[in-house]
């Protein structure tokens, strides 16, 4: 029975359930960009979220020592069981103030928080919209909704005909729910938001907006979405977002109505059963609200100067051809096509002191395997350089 069951897991794995090194080994210390594993030469990463360079900022840190000193390591159960910290409060304040909402909830991680809210919107009968594209953690939500009654339709990749066309065959007397990346992962290509916007107005639809890779990153003030694009949020539009990737810490929340956040903390199942936030991971969440309103627009400044050098070098070299990009956050796939090459190519690289993620089926379809850089505000000139050189030679070589 063990085998039959490997079996069955490893049809669904990475690399077909083959666990080379690249995807085992554990990170002994980190220096910026530099990742250094036991018994190896120093690599630079080029697989970090960490997009603005907030890991190890002194302020974050001190934010998460401070509540440990108040609160210690863990919590006292799930909030739903009473275990809600002060620390809980004021970050959800703190969340819903900076994405523009009247509340939020913390849940466990932003897996969590697409895979149990998105059900929890719905009921029986409702409809839910989802892009062909979207997170593995949507499309786990749509699922648990379809199990429980809820119609779902996929839509074509960023396409607002092909979802205004859904749309209109809703009836109109049930709950609408259109969700969407607002950076899909993959490729880092961004959702449509100002048509998308219009057409969830048109149909009296609720926007489902996953900023995973875009909160901190994009817009003025590091808002996300609707301020890169000068979209003023509809009434319904929610907001979802991790806090372990610009903000360095760890946990995902949703924002919204505070009538319906409020409702959520009954009703999410990731926030009704798990284990609350502990306060540590809260206090760096604060302290990173705190500098990226401090130094977001400088780091913001120096994202996008790294994208562009690296960007640059990649056309030259040939790995990212002119119709690809545009690139407004630090996500650059480097398309390869065979899942096998794109594993022996990130093993090259990881020889040569480069670490790279190939992301192969299920992650993409078939035969559309990519390295999926990503660039950060932390990493130096030399060290985008160091990766251009050996991703090269990679594609030349191998």
């Amino acid at each position: 029975m063990l085998a039959l069951v490997e079996s069955r897991v490893r049809s669904r794995s990475l690399g077909g359930g083959r666990t080379p090194a690249l995807w085992t080994r554990a990170i002994d210390a980190l220096d910026g960009m530099t990742l250094q594993y036991r018994d190896e030469p120093p690599q630079t990463a080029m697989t970090s979220y960490d997009y603005l360079g907030l890991l190890g900022h002194p302020a974050i840190d001190e934010g998460a020592k401070a509540a440990i000193e108040k609160y210690g390591t863990g919590g006292h159960g799930t909030a739903a069981a009473a275990a809600s910290l002060t620390s809980h409060r004021h970050l959800e304040e703190r969340l819903a103030a900076f994405t523009g909402h009247e509340g939020a909830i913390l849940l466990p991680s932003g897996f969590q928080t697409n895979a149990t809210a998105i059900p929890a919107l719905v009921g029986k009968g409702d409809w839910i919209f989802s892009d062909d594209l979207n997170h593995a953690s949507i499309v786990a939500g749509c699922s648990l909704a379809s199990a429980r009654g809820a119609h779902v339709r996929t839509f074509r990749h960023n396409d607002p005909a092909h979802v205004r066309s859904l749309l209109s065959e809703a009836p109109d007397d049930v709950v609408k729910l259109v969700v969407c990346d607002a950076v899909f992962s993959a490729d880092g290509d961004l959702l449509d938001l100002p048509a998308f916007d219009k057409a969830c107005r048109e149909h009296r639809a609720v926007l489902y907006l996953d900023e995973a890779h875009s909160l901190g990153v994009l817009g003025e003030t590091g808002k996300g979405l609707h301020e890169h694009f000068g979209v003023v949020r509809s009434p319904l539009g929610l907001t979802m977002a991790t806090l372990s990737k610009t903000v360095p810490s760890a946990g995902g929340f949703l924002a919204g109505p505070a009538s319906l956040t409020r409702l959520l903390r009954l009703a999410a199942s990731g926030h009704v059963f798990s284990a609350a936030l502990p306060a540590m991971a809260c206090g760096a969440a604060i302290a990173a609200l705190d500098v990226i309103e401090d130094e977001g627009a400088e780091r913001r400044e120096r994202l996008r100067s790294n994208i562009r050098h690296f960007v640059e070098g990649a056309r030259r070299i040939g790995l990212v051809t002119p119709e690809q990009g545009p690139y407004h956050t630090g996500i650059v796939p480097l398309l390869v096509g065979d899942d096998q090459r794109a594993m022996r190519i990130a093993e090259y690289c990881r020889r040569r002191g480069v670490m790279v993620v190939p992301f192969i089926w299920p992650a993409v379809v078939h035969d559309a395997a990519r390295l999926r850089v990503n660039v950060t505000a932390r990493h130096s000139t030399a060290q985008l350089d160091q990766a251009l050189s050996t991703f090269a030679a990679a594609f030349r070589e191998v």
